[in-house]
């Protein structure tokens, strides 16, 4: 099963353009584009940041988060018509197989809502066809300016994120925590939000290891990070699709074994490690 997703995270987008102009994008990835461009104006004014809602647990959600799907939602049906799946709204994918989109309005409400400004709209068009429209190269957008972004190993930084990993797998993200500050390899962060793999694609970061997401929120930097040519699985080590429900992602295929062969060592009782020379 072919799998497209036309993304856009923030300013950082999938596209097969090689000039400043839009035209030679998809139309989809145009719309994609607009769609996100125009939303992001909805949490930058603050409005509702402060209307907090519990969805359980720690979970939470703002007015703004509801208002930025309901923005998105609105210009991409118009635009084409498809069915969307949305973090606050839910959805279903059309019966018929065709494309729909993932939406995921405020990747990062808990520090959107704390004034802290690590956020990002996540939205892709899944496709389930044969994958003939396949968007190739990942691009950032800065100042109206376009570059290729490429991953880069040179930061030897990893993001961790427990995600909403509960029990046994709550259990191996903290023993990989904390393997991972003794192991002394990586400089370490942890930041609330996907926005991690945008930045892993644009190469500010080395990788990127979350025990418990989604493709809703996932989707859309998981293809930038691949099209920016980084190296992509699941916690396990598994091949990443979108039915995973974790996610390792690393600059190179050499780089991510560290990461994968750490969070192997975790899975047992013991204090996991690694032995190996640093």
């Amino acid at each position: 099963m072919g799998i497209r997703l036309d993304a856009e995270v923030g300013s950082y987008i999938i596209g097969r353009a090689m000039t400043q102009s839009t035209d030679e994008f998809h139309p989809e990835t145009v719309v994609a584009i607009d769609a996100v461009k125009r939303a992001l104006t909805i949490p930058r004014r603050g409005v509702g940041s402060k209307d907090i809602t519990a969805k359980g647990g720690r979970d939470l959600v703002t007015v703004t988060d509801v208002t930025v799907e309901d923005a998105v939602r609105g210009i991409v049906a118009d635009a084409l018509g498809f069915s969307v799946i949305g973090e606050e709204r839910s959805g279903v994918a059309s019966a018929d197989g065709s494309p729909y989109w993932l939406v995921d309005p405020i990747c990062g409400t808990r520090n959107f809502a704390s004034g802290i400004p690590l956020y990002c709209v996540n939205l892709a068009l899944v496709d389930d066809g044969d994958g003939d429209l396949v968007a190739r190269g990942a691009w950032g957008l800065k100042y109206g300016a376009r570059h290729q972004l490429a991953t880069s190993d040179e930061s030897r930084t990893i993001v961790i994120e427990d995600g909403e990993s509960k029990d046994r797998r709550r259990e191996q993200a903290a023993q990989f925590t904390a393997a991972a500050i003794r192991a002394d390899r990586w400089d370490f962060r942890s930041l609330g939000t996907t926005l991690a793999s945008p930045y892993l694609a644009a190469g500010r970061i080395s990788a990127y290891v979350v025990f418990w997401v989604l493709a809703i929120h996932a989707g859309a930097g998981s293809l930038l990070v691949t099209e920016a040519s980084g190296t992509l699985s699941d916690t396990d080590g598994r091949p990443w699709t979108i039915r995973s429900d974790s996610l390792a992602a690393s600059a190179n295929p050499d780089l991510h074994e560290e990461p994968l062969d750490l969070a192997r060592s975790c899975l047992g009782p013991d204090t996991c490690g690694l032995t190996s020379p640093r």
